[in-house]
């Protein structure tokens, strides 16, 4: 019997890979402990970000969902007050959730610059909208998320570019107020076909995004009084 599982309607998920690290990674000296201590290190300084006491207030929506491998998965809007806000037509979540990304590439950057020999390499990938999380099993119980949207998440991830942040064509509109989102193009996406695809290279200045949010929302004005 399952013993939990809700839908949400919103839900950005990402899926961070350390390209390189099974380049990195040798058996030969105490089975891969070593590497592994190095993994855990950084797996520990994402979850710090999300879980300690001094954790960045942006962070609050986001929550890790687990690792496998090399790979951390994270998720936001999967709490009652998130949802609610996404209903309401508020979706700021998910640019919180994309800074958490570039904090993310920022980390590895920062790990490289300070720990002897290693020079990791990131991608991620980024998707939004409804999933299914629940916790199974009766041994080991895993809590999880499940839908198209963490699928097509992963395959940003799998299809992406050293150092970038892959969104698909559809998440576009939730993050350009913020971010700069050049598009990539056609990308042939297991499962999908071909999709339009677009790159996430870095913020806006505090100027733009205003101006950006104001002109979205004479526009909304606009609307409503065509409409009325």
């Amino acid at each position: 019997e399952l013993k939990y599982s809700h839908s949400y309607e919103h839900v950005g998920v990402i899926f961070a890979s350390i390209t390189n690290f099974w380049d990195f990674y040798e058996e030969k000296f105490e089975g891969g402990v070593g590497c592994i201590r190095v993994l855990n290190e950084i797996v520990r300084d994402l979850d710090d970000m999300l879980s300690s006491v001094s954790a960045d207030p942006r962070w609050k929506a986001i929550q890790k969902i687990k690792t496998v491998g090399a790979c951390y998965m994270a998720a936001s809007g999967l709490d009652p007050v998130t949802e609610q806000q996404t209903r309401q037509g508020n979706h700021d979540h998910i640019v919180q959730l994309m800074d958490f990304c570039f904090t993310i590439l920022d980390i590895i950057k920062q790990f490289n610059k300070n720990t002897f020999g290693t020079d990791f390499t990131m991608k991620i990938g980024f998707s939004y909208g409804p999933v299914t999380d629940g916790i199974i099993g009766q041994n080991k119980v895993l809590y999880d998320i499940w839908g198209d949207t963490v699928n097509l998440s992963s395959r940003m991830m799998s299809t992406g570019v050293v150092g970038r942040i892959q969104i698909p064509n559809n998440v576009v509109p939730y993050l350009d107020d913020h971010f700069k989102c050049p598009k990539r193009g056609k990308v042939p996406i297991k499962g999908k076909g071909t999709m339009i695809t677009h790159f996430c290279v870095g913020k806006h200045s505090p100027e733009q995004i205003k101006t950006n949010l104001q002109s979205k929302k004479n526009i909304g004005m606009t609307d409503t009084r065509t409409t009325s």
